[in-house]
């Protein structure tokens, strides 16, 4: 397969998740300020999804760029990774209805970490089965990601603001650009 296609497909699918998400956003019940207030945990809830979504569509196009054939391997961990990402909006919907429990976070942050996982098996299949075998690497902000959407699924039950603040925070973290393209 064409990588041109694979890269086509999974553009159209991360589109449709994310519209899925947005129609997921509920009006407030008032006119005012204050209800509009009451929905903050449901928007944070989307803003980190969104962001979540756009970073890991910003590192597919990364990823494949350097690609130099797409296998069936490839293809099928692509696809799984699509599925992964495809419960987004249902975990976004849950946990920005109930922000603190128990469930909803760990579903939540374990299908970031999913995602996370998924998508760095891709790429070192990229590498090792399509590729130069000596440009891949995991660097610091790869392996933080996966640690902290990992920790996060597993503890942030105990803690829900730090899972939070450590999830945003990898985000920006990724939103900021840095001079090695690779990382």
């Amino acid at each position: 397969m064409e990588k041109n296609r694979l890269e086509a497909f999974s553009d159209g699918i991360l589109a449709i998740i994310i519209t899925i998400m947005i129609l997921e956003l509920s009006q407030p019940l008032g006119d005012g300020f204050r209800d509009l207030a009451a929905l903050m945990p449901t928007f944070w809830a989307y803003i980190l999804s969104y962001a979540f979504i756009a970073i890991y569509w910003v590192n597919h196009h990364h990823i494949f760029h350097d690609a130099e054939a797409v296998n069936v391997k490839i293809l099928w961990c692509n696809i799984a990774w699509l599925f992964i990402m495809s419960f987004i909006p249902f975990a976004t919907a849950w946990v920005g209805t109930y922000p603190v429990s128990r469930a909803p976070l760990t579903f939540y942050f374990a299908d970031m970490a999913l995602a996370s996982i998924a998508f760095h098996l891709m790429y070192y299949l990229i590498f090792t089965e399509g590729g130069d075998r000596k440009k891949f690497r995991l660097g610091i902000r790869s392996i933080m990601s996966l640690l902290v959407y990992s920790l996060a699924a597993v503890f942030g039950w105990l803690c829900p603001a730090a899972a939070y603040i450590a999830v945003t925070a990898v985000s920006l973290w990724w939103i900021v650009p840095i001079r090695d393209a690779a990382e």
